[in-house]
């Protein structure tokens, strides 16, 4: 069993469902039906990259400020993941890379939900306009 495969393999123990690697090397997880995450092994860097695509971005000022914020969260090096946009479906994209080595199921589980807090606090205010989160705090490591 390759890394990718035993890394999911531990985290379906965690999660009872059944997760599959698609012909792209993803795995697709609608976690806990909050937001739909792609799970990639990076094999040459012992990594494992946690994506998701929050929501759209309207047109305008708020785009200008949502922007300008999203390049304040990721100045720091404090924060848990990172913000990008996809201009090809015009959305916000939310990322982290992890480190493979010692990563379990319980651990992913917990990475999991910290990236999807974070993410949710971003859709969240993108969606309905409300003041964009400025930092979030970084995972607990056991």
């Amino acid at each position: 069993m390759d890394r990718f495969s035993q890394i999911l393999y531990d985290l379906e123990l965690e999660i009872q469902t059944t997760l599959h690697i698609d012909s792209h090397g993803v795995c697709q997880l609608n976690f806990k039906d909050l937001l739909s995450l792609q799970l990639q092994y990076l094999e040459p860097k012992e990594q494992l990259l946690i994506a998701a695509f929050l929501c759209e971005v309207p047109p305008g000022k708020y785009r200008e400020k949502l922007f300008g914020e999203c390049l304040i969260y990721n100045g720091e090096k404090s924060n848990f993941g990172v913000l990008g946009y996809s201009e090809r479906n015009n959305k916000l994209t939310y990322f982290l890379f992890t480190p493979s080595s010692g990563l379990t199921g319980e651990k992913l589980l917990a990475c999991l939900d910290k990236f999807v807090e974070n993410g949710l606090e971003w859709k969240e205010a993108v969606e309905y306009g409300k003041p964009l989160p400025t930092k979030t705090s970084p995972p607990t490591r056991s």
